[in-house]
């Protein structure tokens, strides 16, 4: 039922657009059922699937057009590209002179207002081709209306079907040039041309053009609708050539080449888009699609016959020996799956033997990982306690993370009461008090969750195994639970490291995003996951020792209040009345579900539940987080007991959270920062612990000139994070996640100077893509509808994206549902813009444009029934509420739209919490990561974005609830950029091999941009970090010759490994660092403050970039980085000159 209602959407959309759409009213419809158009001429009703008048100058318009529209809008100019020529090779030798005119004719089907369709396709030798062609003609009329007794015009439709079935067709061939077949007693007609013969096939380009002629102006008798044509082979179409590269020594590239070998491309589009059904016996038709669609089926965890992997079974009340064997079970049947690849290897083409013994070679070093973390957890006690535990905290994570949000009332008496709150916390020994399990699933690994923990028990257990060096990737596509995965490693790392150190209280684990959005969200997550392992400690701490496990969440001041001073007045603010806006981003307790943050009583006080002032020593005030639900015996609810949950760096510094989650970019901070050496281990400038796990999510996203600069900063975080002994260094472990990366190796390479062949994907690739043992294609669930819009009849880009939103949200509105809250996965649209100007753009037309278009869509399907009649107007759709998520709304914002767009779609009333469901969602790349709402099933895209892993990280946030709520993504291109028309064209052979798609990145930590940004904050970040106060004195002492040779040693083995092209750049750009130091003898490492927050006289070292200068500076101070992104520069106005007006 739910693809049923997917499927009506996009019929509406099609019916808008392109048409025809007869309305059941009098007056719209002919007696053999064709319509009539009444309000608008076709060429305004429709703005898609039209062949115009041949030779119509761009300026030209409709005189229909011209007779009904004051002001027209200016179209676009379109660029015209040659696809035929770019797509195909061409034979050796001169170019036939008859291919001459099929240039003009692809020329005409990729012009503004087209008047022709092509397509290029493979056909074998002998084989007999139908064509079909459909079409529509409109012939205008005058009439009186019935109700105003005005003129108007009218406009029936006339059906054009036409085959070739009783005259076969004899292609042409090179001596022929272009055969023209008129299509009946139209002025339409096909043009066929042979382009060039490959083996037993050879290539044509089948046309479809209209013969009118209109040099200036047109009417819409000239033109053709709804045009479309359809060929059917007896053979069966040939594949196009792949454009296979020869000698390429890209590991990607040839995997994909494996992989997607039976994924073949049979059509080309030239001014529309191509269609086939690839089954069995062959593609035997194709036909062109002006909306063209492809459903990407889910890519779903495997099934393993026999492994039920459950966590409270793998916990410490568990059977262990039969935990084990379930475990050495799943690896036989991972065994038995390689042993079925190499019998598969022996049948494929020799070009990809290679390929095939590589993948297969990867599986059984991830076979051999998984049985090496079975024997150590049977022969290493302290492995199996920690295993065990982990898997009761994840556990105890999932039952208290899926816990609704209660929120607090007024009780009428000064005071708050949770509404509707849980009557008991779930025990994960008592499955009755499990929230909701009727419809969530908890305690169950999927496979490839557990052999990821597996493989890397070993490397988290002994800081000297070999294994710390490999940098792990987990790559699965979004929604498959890559999360829990590390969360899982991360509960385990954090009892290891108790276990073997009962004192142990430092950071144990680096967890870092790029996006603020996914850092706060995943924090929520992971908060869950801490304070499960904190209640464990706390009731072994025989085994955990005293300290308690803590989770930090370290970004900027945008997000969080940075200092406790501006904490405390932020709370005082929230409380008094003089501010609404919340910096403390924890909205809702992650263990009991309680609301925390402002809630505001009937008469106008304010009570901020989960949030704590408190008064000590000196009167010196401070906040943490005491959750309020007394009442519900939660087990963070009391000032001994506080949530183990840090936001405020002058707290982290001081307690040094176990789980340290942050953004790259507050990296940047570190050099600035030398209080932090406390998060690496450092106590009074002695190397004392470090962590033993960094996580870097989404990797994809660490590319370009973020990914140089995050590369560029790595070298002081390596740094910071080894430990030197007398047996050697100790290094921690890195671990990535991504669902779209290519070339993983060299970006990791570069990124952690691991070595090219020390990264490991995780799970490894087999011989198709779709089938990694732990992960299927699974082609009977629903997948996400891709569909595909290039609107070249409409007159602006504006225009076709106003129609295309009011026409969304109608069609959710005239849905055929059982009862409605069906509408809900399509009622709120998600509108994804590649940059912030479009959107911003996108945002003026909602109040406007698209509601003024819907009132067009209503009025024309309801006009005989709301002439006068008021009760019709519930039939409206209109726009109550829309939302943006963008970079330019502040956190507290950001955390209210996420929560808004959980408001679901009841019955058009306003809910009884008062609150109306978002109609439309703008949003940039902002949600590409971390959104993670299962109503959403609608997204429209508003041009082809810039990568391929954006695009699948974008459309991935609808549609994750696939059995409620397939996603549908209407991708709206536009007709004057060649990337966006070529990705149309091309639609259904780029949709059916996506992620072979993605594009590799390019990562250079040490270009010259990056060194001369940010080198010497590497340099000063390791003095001042790695050093006890001789480095962090308030003036900065040059530094001596032992020092400088750490330095230079530590940079230039980095280098060297990296990029040794670079090195001897990078010691220049040293020397003038010190030299720099050296001749201006700075005052202070950063800027002093005046009161007014201007910067003091006294000469720093370094200043934030962007920032403006003080002039008593002069020359000194050097630019430094406080993000790893870009920072335009600040300027200040001067007077220069005064003036006395003279009288006049």
């Amino acid at each position: 039922m739910a693809d049923t209602r997917r499927n009506q959407l996009k019929t509406f959309v099609e019916r808008e657009f392109i048409g025809p759409d007869p309305i059941d009213w009098e007056g719209t419809k002919q007696e053999n059922g064709e319509e009539i158009l009444s309000a608008d001429a076709p060429s305004t009703r429709y703005i898609a699937g039209i062949l115009f008048p041949g030779m119509v100058s761009e300026d030209s318009e409709s005189e229909s057009l011209q007779e009904e529209m004051d002001i027209p809008e200016q179209p676009e100019t379109a660029e015209i590209i040659d696809t035929a020529t770019e797509e195909l090779p061409q034979n050796s030798g001169t170019k036939a002179e008859y291919l001459e005119d099929a240039e003009e004719l692809i020329n005409r089907s990729n012009a503004y207002r087209q008047s022709a369709m092509s397509m290029t396709v493979g056909i074998m030798k002998d084989d007999n081709i139908r064509i079909y062609v459909s079409a529509g003609t409109y012939t205008k009329m005058s009439a009186t209306d019935s109700r105003t007794g005005k003129k108007v015009y009218r406009y029936p439709r006339t059906a054009i079907n036409w085959n070739n079935n009783e005259e076969a067709i004899k292609l042409p061939t090179v001596s022929d040039g272009i055969k023209q077949i008129k299509v009946g007693n139209t002025k339409l007609q096909m043009d066929i041309t042979y382009r060039y013969k490959k083996g037993d096939f050879s290539i044509y380009t089948f046309t479809l053009e209209n013969t009118n002629k209109g040099p200036d102006t047109f009417n819409d008798e000239q033109c053709f609708f709804q045009v479309k044509f359809r060929l059917e082979s007896e053979l069966g179409f040939s594949p196009l050539p792949d454009s296979q590269r020869v000698n390429v020594n890209d590991e990607d590239y040839q995997s994909n080449q494996l992989l997607y070998r039976n994924v073949r491309n049979y059509a080309i589009g030239h001014g529309c888009a191509a269609d086939w059904e690839d089954s069995e016996n062959g593609v035997h038709w194709i036909e062109s699609a002006i909306f063209p669609s492809y459903e990407v089926k889910p890519i779903v965890p495997s099934v393993i016959e026999g492994v039920t992997l459950e966590m409270i079974k793998y916990g410490p009340e568990g059977n262990f020996q039969e935990n084990i064997q379930e475990l050495q079970l799943m690896c036989d049947r991972y065994e038995n799956w390689i042993q079925e690849l190499k019998s598969e290897k022996e049948k494929l083409d020799s070009r990809y033997t290679l390929t095939a013994d590589r993948h297969i070679s990867n599986c059984e070093k991830c076979l051999a990982r998984m049985r090496n973390g079975i024997h150590i957890l049977q022969t290493n006690e302290k492995v199996r306690i920690a295993f065990q535990y982990m898997n009761l905290a994840m556990l105890m994570q999932q039952l208290h993370y899926n816990l609704p949000l209660q929120r607090w009332e007024d009780d009428g008496h000064d005071g708050i009461t949770l509404l509707n709150p849980v009557n008991k916390l779930p025990d994960p020994y008592d499955d009755s008090t499990w929230y909701d399990k009727e419809h969530k699933v908890y305690g169950k690994w999927r496979p490839f969750q557990l052999a990821f923990v597996l493989i890397n028990l070993e490397s988290m257990a002994n800081r000297r195994s070999p294994e710390r060096g490999i940098v792990d990737l987990i790559w699965f596509p979004t929604g498959g639970g890559k999360t829990e995965a590390y969360l899982g490693l991360s509960a385990y790392t954090i009892f290891i490291r108790k276990l073997l150190n009962r004192d142990d209280a430092g950071t144990a684990i680096l967890m870092r995003y790029t996006l603020r959005l996914l850092t706060a969200q995943q924090y929520e997550r992971a908060s869950s996951m801490i304070c499960a392992c904190e209640q464990i400690r706390k009731s072994h701490t025989d085994l955990f020792g005293d300290n308690m496990i803590s989770i930090g969440l370290w970004v900027g001041a945008a997000t969080t209040p940075n200092k406790m001073k501006d904490a405390v007045k932020a709370y005082e603010d929230l409380y008094n009345k003089k501010s609404d806006e919340n910096p403390f981003v924890i909205l809702k307790c992650p263990w009991c579900g309680a609301q925390m943050g402002l809630v505001k009583l009937k008469n106008g006080d304010r009570r901020l539940p989960g949030y704590s002032k408190r008064v000590g020593k000196n009167r010196q005030k401070t906040f943490k987080f005491v959750c309020s639900n007394v009442s519900n015996n939660c087990d963070f609810s009391s000032e001994k007991n506080p949530l183990p949950l840090h936001v405020i760096d002058d707290d982290i510094y001081e307690v040094k959270p176990t789980l340290l989650l942050g953004t790259v970019d507050k990296f940047a901070m570190l050099p600035f920062r030398p209080e932090a050496q406390g998060l690496f281990g450092y106590y009074n400038g002695e190397k004392v612990t470090s962590p033993d796990l960094i996580i870097q999510d989404e990797l994809h996203l660490i590319s370009g000139p973020l990914g140089s600069m995050v590369g560029h900063y790595e070298t002081l975080i390596h740094e910071l994070c080894t430990q030197r002994t007398t047996d050697g260094e100790l290094h921690p472990k890195i671990i990535a996640s991504t669902a779209t990366i290519s070339r993983a190796k060299e970006q990791c390479h570069a990124l952690y100077a691991c070595g090219k062949d020390n990264v490991f994907q995780f799970p490894p690739a087999g011989l198709n893509a779709g089938n990694s043992f732990f992960a299927k294609e699974d082609r009977t669930q629903n997948g996400r509808l891709y569909v595909g819009i290039l609107a070249t009849g409409s007159s602006s880009d504006a225009t076709t994206a106003i129609r295309l939103y009011s026409s969304l949200l109608y069609g959710a509105k005239e849905l055929q549902v059982e009862k409605e809250s069906d509408r809900d996965p399509y009622w709120t649209n998600i509108g994804y813009y590649n940059s912030i100007r479009e959107l911003g753009q996108a945002r003026t037309w909602i109040r406007a444009d698209i509601d003024q278009h819907l009132d067009v869509i209503y009025k024309r399907r309801f006009y005989d029934k709301i002439y006068g009649k008021e009760e019709y107007r519930k039939k409206r759709r209109y726009i109550w509420r829309d939302e943006e998520l963008t970079s330019r709304i502040s956190g507290d914002k950001v955390t209210a739209s996420l929560a808004n767009l959980n408001i679901g779609y009841d019955d058009g009333e306003k809910p009884a919490d008062g609150e109306y469901p978002i109609d439309i969602c703008l949003a940039t790349n902002m949600i590409s990561v971390g959104l993670d709402v299962s109503r959403l099933g609608l997204m429209t895209v508003s041009g082809q974005p810039k990568t391929t892993s954006e695009y699948i990280q974008a459309t991935s946030r609808v549609g994750r609830n696939a059995k409620n709520a397939p996603g549908i993504i209407f991708t709206l291109y536009r007709p004057g950029r060649p990337r966006d028309k070529s990705h149309y064209e091309h639609f259904k052979e780029y949709h059916s091999r996506l992620y072979c798609s993605v594009e590799p990145t390019s990562v250079t930590p040490f270009a010259a941009p990056v060194r001369e940004r940010a080198l010497h904050a590497i340099m000063i970040g390791i003095m001042r970090l790695e050093n006890d106060s001789a480095y962090n004195d308030t003036r900065p002492a040059i530094p001596n010759q032992q020092m400088l040779d750490h330095v230079e040693n530590i940079l230039r083995n980095r280098i060297k490994n990296i990029d040794a092209n670079e090195l001897n750049a990078a010691l220049d750009r040293m020397q003038w660092v010190i030299a720099h130091w050296e001749d201006y003898k700075p005052d202070c490492w950063a800027p002093k403050y005046n009161r007014d927050k201007s910067y003091a006289n006294d000469v720093p070292l370094m200043y934030s970039a962007g920032s403006h200068k003080n002039g008593h500076w002069g020359k000194a101070g050097i630019e430094t980085p406080t993000s790893m992104r870009s920072v335009d520069s600040s300027c200040e106005a001067e007077l220069s000159s005064r003036y006395e007006a003279k009288e006049v």
